[in-house]
């Protein structure tokens, strides 16, 4: 009953239908990233392993949460916004916690050129590098679209004869790549990740 239960859902989780909101401005960051301190305690146990890891590998989007007394943490990276970061790290810092009110919110890592008050889509550090071949793909008069995910997955088209072909193939590379990252995600933080609301892929730029 349980796999059927998930069969169905992870059926109606790429099924979504496509927002037919006007895009939005997709703003490009440099490739480098910069480390944000929020907190200053200091660190020990596998906390302090947790966070040396994730200053040394996260990418932008990133964030950490550290639950001090039990010297644990709970982070994500590579999402779309820092919101998402946020939710995610928070989220896996609960799983783990047997007292999840002692999370708290310990650093981030965001683009260095990042602007808290520019208006606009943005995207992963993976997903920048995605949309910028996106870009340098398309073909004047042929049509081409991008689609993202609130989990950080991205799927795209180019060169396509209409605008309705490249919607459908960008939402089809989009659903798969969410397939992919949810494969990818660790068990305590598949219940936020999996969440129909996180995977479905909407369209944010398109090209023609």
């Amino acid at each position: 009953m349980t796999r059927l239960f998930l069969a169905l859902t992870l059926m109606c989780v790429f099924c979504l239908p496509v927002s037919q909101g006007k895009a939005q401005d997709v703003i490009i960051h440099s490739n480098r990233s910069v480390l944000q301190q929020v907190k200053d305690f200091e660190l020990k146990g596998d906390a302090k392993s947790g966070f040396r890891q994730f200053r040394r590998k996260a990418e932008y989007f990133g964030t950490i949460y550290v639950n001090r007394s039990e010297r644990l943490t709970g982070s994500f990276s590579n999402a779309n916004t820092k919101f998402l970061a946020d939710y995610y790290a928070r989220a896996a810092c609960h799983a783990q916690s047997k007292n999840p009110q002692y999370c708290v919110l310990y650093a981030r890592v965001l683009p260095k050129d990042y602007d808290p008050n520019a208006q606009g889509e943005t995207l992963s550090r993976d997903a920048n590098k995605e949309f910028q071949e996106y870009s340098r793909l398309q073909n004047k008069g042929r049509f081409g679209a991008f689609a993202a995910s609130d989990n950080g997955a991205v799927g795209y088209s180019w060169a396509e004869a209409s605008k309705s072909a490249a919607e459908k193939h960008a939402l089809k590379r989009c659903a798969k790549s969410a397939r992919t990252i949810l494969r990818k995600t660790p068990d305590h933080l598949k219940p936020a990740v999996s969440s129909p609301a996180r995977q479905g892929c909407r369209l944010i730029h398109w090209a023609d």
